[in-house]
């Protein structure tokens, strides 16, 4: 129960490693949303700010509308600047918040406390909402606000105003709590759900490597991903058809997924593929020839090792601008010459 109430608080119902891959998206979000928010309220204010120059009924609150402008246009600064610093879309969202916060404060107890509280109990409850935060963070920076209210109150307020500002604070407070949790909660897993969905479509199940449609996807794209080198590693393996017929599949299930880790330890996760039942695609990115002839000999000495073999082909490239195609189709070229090479002299019964 406990365990339940801290992934609540801290992670929106779900876990810290679901919480954390997520993250990056959360903080993008929020960047765009405060810049968005205190663009707006830069304008709303100013106008505001305009009417308190011939309205009597808005002359009282230039002080408060001055402040606002300010506060929005570093608002709005940090906003721009979090998109270098993502750290920075925090202190965004909680200065937006203070924004619209300290301008309902500052209406309700400097500028009209002869009047009950409405803007600061709307504030409350609707500017959380726009933002995803830990839950428990934003509680508390909403418990904060209500007790400077509530100190405020007590400073200008007197009588009746005064019990029912602060009943409403601690009603609607509470209703904020709970309302902003709520939809923290339902923005976060959602997210997840998005980020959980996207890895299963670009991951293949057997192995943890990246599937063909990661790789036909990203293909197009590493033409631009090197500065001086790139190379393609072609792999197929042999036996897996023999091996499900005698020993069954998951024996062949076993022996591609040794194969699968033998070439993402080489060559890492990233850039390697499951393309084909029993094929594989890597590509090394500016990494030396030689060293990559060194990791696919390790790579190859690994498995066989383990009584297994597989097809290698390599093509490499210095040229900027590679054509993509035609180096997979150069390293697959080599990797079945290789194939033929294994099975050269073996009659179908030794296969």
């Amino acid at each position: 129960m406990l365990e339940r109430i801290r992934n609540f608080a801290l992670y929106g119902d779900t876990d810290k490693e679901s919480y954390n891959a997520v993250t990056g998206k959360i903080q993008e979000y929020n960047r765009i949303t405060a810049f968005l928010f205190a663009s707006v309220a830069t304008l709303l204010i100013t106008i505001m700010l305009i009417l308190s120059q011939s309205q009597e009924g808005f002359s009282g609150s230039k002080p408060v509308y001055v402040f606002g402008i300010i506060f929005s246009l570093i608002q709005v600064g940090i906003s721009i600047l979090a998109k270098k610093i993502p750290g920075l879309s925090y202190v965004s969202i909680y200065m937006a918040i203070s924004v619209f916060l300290v301008y309902g404060i500052a209406i309700a107890t400097l500028t009209r406390p002869e009047e009950q509280t409405v803007t600061f109990m709307v504030l409350m409850i609707f500017v959380p909402l726009i933002f995803i935060d830990r839950p428990i963070r934003m509680a508390c920076s909403l418990i904060f606000y209500i007790i400077v209210f509530i100190i405020m109150a007590c400073r200008t307020k007197t009588g009746s105003i005064l019990s029912v500002d602060i009943t409403d604070a601690v009603i609607f407070g509470i209703l904020a709590i709970v309302s902003e949790s709520v939809v923290n909660r339902a923005k976060i897993r959602g997210y997840v759900l998005e980020n959980r969905l996207h890895i299963m479509s670009e991951t293949d199940q057997l192995t943890g490597l990246n599937n063909r449609n990661s790789y036909e996807m990203r293909i197009p794209l590493y033409r631009s991903l090197y500065q001086n080198s790139i190379c393609c590693i072609y792999v197929d393996v042999n036996g897996l058809h023999e091996l499900n017929n005698t020993q069954g599949h998951k024996a062949g299930d076993e022996m591609l997924c040794y194969i699968a880790d033998s070439l993402r330890k080489q060559f890492g996760i990233k850039d390697t593929y499951r393309v084909g039942g029993d094929e594989y695609v890597a590509f090394a990115i500016d990494i030396p020839k030689e060293e990559i002839e060194r990791r696919i000999e390790a790579m190859c000495e690994s498995i066989t090792e383990k009584g297994y073999h597989a097809a290698v082909g390599y093509e490499f490239s210095g040229k900027k601008d590679q054509d993509i195609s035609r180096l997979i189709v150069g390293a697959e070229s080599k990797m079945y010459k290789d194939k033929a090479e294994y099975y050269k002299g073996r009659d179908r019964g030794e296969r």
